[in-house]
Formats: structure tokens, C-alpha cells, sequence
């Protein structure tokens, strides 16, 4: 898997973008929906996101993940407690076409 060398920068949706060794990381607990997943969506498709990324949430975002798929990103259940959910999100290689 290759990452960019990320940097914090730009805020999605109003969110700091942290780093995490290397990798891009939005701390999205304190929205509520659908703002998460607009801020994940925004940030995915803007050129900061690399080919992985690291999302803290207050909950699994289940209706987050067909459009994840439908992007062309995988995603890991990196940790869950209740009100904190953390994914890596991965860009697959063989994207689907626009």
C-alpha cells in the first residue's frame, strides 16, 4: 500500500486533518449525521487523501460503506468502543469507472 507523505493541512468540512504516521486522519466524533460522511466524501475525493486515510467516529457508519465501495475504497475496523469507531480507509487499485 502506498501513502502520501501527509502533512496536517485542510480541514474537511470544517475538521483538522491530522497526521498519523503518514497518513491523513479526520477526528469526525463530535458531528452529527450526515456531516461525517460528507466530510469523509469531500475529503476522499480532493488531492489530500492518498491511498489511505484514518477516520474516528461516534458510531459504525453503515450507510457510509456502499458508497465507499461505489468510489473505489476499501475500508478496516482498525478499533469500537461506543462513540468511537476508527476505519482505515483504503483506496483499492482497479477503480471502478466514472
Amino acid at each position: 500500500m502506498t501513502t502520501s507523505n501527509h502533512k496536517p493541512g485542510p480541514a474537511a468540512d470544517g475538521v483538522p486533518v491530522t497526521d498519523e504516521g503518514g497518513i491523513p486522519c479526520l477526528d469526525l466524533r463530535g458531528l452529527e449525521p450526515p456531516r461525517p460522511a460528507v466530510a469523509i466524501l469531500t475529503f476522499l475525493a480532493g488531492p489530500e487523501a492518498g491511498d489511505a486515510v484514518i477516520v474516528r467516529l461516534a458510531r459504525d457508519p453503515i450507510f457510509l460503506y456502499p458508497e465507499l465501495a461505489a468510489r473505489g475504497w476499501a475500508w478496516e475496523l482498525l478499533h469500537a468502543e461506543p462513540q468511537d469507531v476508527r476505519l482505515r480507509l483504503v483506496r483499492r487499485t482497479g477503480r471502478p469507472l466514472p
